[in-house]
């Protein structure tokens, strides 16, 4: 099981070593999404190894942004990652 708890914690992790303090979940702003495969443009996720449908879960923590994209069931963990407000976290060309 990958629940969104264990997603929330790898991510402050991710936030605390980007901002250099340590990052609580309560400090982290979050929206979570159902999308179909075909929608998923990020770097590093290659899309046939997706179901059809997946859940995007995205964070924000002052100019830090996150990912993490799992299977409906929340079984599955297919990437997590962080990125800051002026790179670019997408595939070239779309």
């Amino acid at each position: 099981m990958v629940s969104f708890d264990d997603v929330m914690i790898q991510i402050c992790e991710r936030f605390s070593t980007n901002l250099g303090e340590k990052v609580t979940p309560n400090q982290v702003g979050f929206e979570s999404v159902k999308l179909a495969r075909e929608e998923i443009d990020y770097k590093g996720i290659d899309i046939k190894t997706l179901p059809e449908w997946v859940l995007v879960h995205m964070f924000i923590c002052g100019d830090w942004s996150g990912y993490a994209v799992v299977n409906l069931e929340q079984t599955k963990l297919y990437g997590l990652g962080t990125f800051y407000f002026d790179d670019e976290p997408f595939k070239k060309g779309r």
